[in-house]
C-alpha cells in the first residue's frame, strides 16, 4: 500500500513497505509513538499506552482512532515479545479486523473484497490515522476525545493511491 500526500506520511509508506507483518506492525507503532510525543511535546519518557491514553484526552484523537492505536499496540507488542512470531495469527487477525477504522471503512465500500489481508488492512488504518495526526495540534487545554470525522472526509485524509 502506498500514501501520497504528505512527506511524513509519505516516509511512512516508504519504510513500511515490502515489511513482514511484524516489521509492519513495529515501524507503524514506533511512528505513532514519535509522532504523540510530538503532538503532546512530551520531554519526559512515557511509554505508548500513557501517550495514546494522553493524546485521547488532549483531543488530539477520536476514541476509534485511540482505540485502534491501543491495538497496534497489542499487536506490537506480541511482536516484539516473543521472537518466534513472524506473521498473523488468529489473535492477531482478529485484532486488526477489530479495529474501528477498518470497520467503518469496509462497511461504507465494501473494502473486504479489495483489501484482504490481515497486513494490508492494518495498512490502510495506519495510513487513514497517519493522515489524519498530520492535521492535528495540541489544544490549550484537556478537551476530551476529538469528534470522528466521516470515514468518507477526504480532507482529512487522501485515498490510499495504490494497494
Amino acid at each position: 500500500m502506498e500514501y501520497k500526500g504528505h512527506p511524513g506520511v509519505e516516509e511512512l509508506s516508504g519504510l513500511l513497505r515490502g515489511e513482514s507483518p511484524r516489521c509492519a506492525v513495529i515501524v507503524a507503532a514506533a511512528f505513532f509513538d514519535e509522532r504523540l510525543k510530538s503532538l503532546l511535546a512530551v520531554t519526559t519518557d512515557s511509554s505508548f499506552s500513557a501517550r495514546i491514553k494522553a493524546a485521547l484526552e488532549w483531543g488530539l484523537l477520536t476514541r476509534n482512532e485511540h482505540d485502534d492505536l491501543d491495538l497496534l499496540r497489542q499487536l506490537r507488542n506480541g511482536f516484539a515479545h516473543d521472537l518466534r512470531v513472524k506473521d498473523f495469527d488468529v489473535t492477531s487477525e482478529a485484532r486488526v479486523e477489530a479495529m474501528r477504522t477498518w470497520q467503518v471503512a469496509s462497511d461504507a465500500w465494501s473494502l473486504a473484497r479489495v483489501i484482504q489481508t490481515p497486513l494490508d488492512r492494518l495498512l490502510f488504518v495506519v495510513g487513514v490515522i497517519a493522515f489524519r495526526l498530520q492535521k492535528r495540534t495540541k489544544p490549550t487545554g484537556k478537551s476530551g476525545p476529538c469528534p470522528e470525522p466521516a470515514i468518507t472526509d477526504f480532507k482529512e485524509w487522501p485515498p490510499v493511491t495504490s494497494i
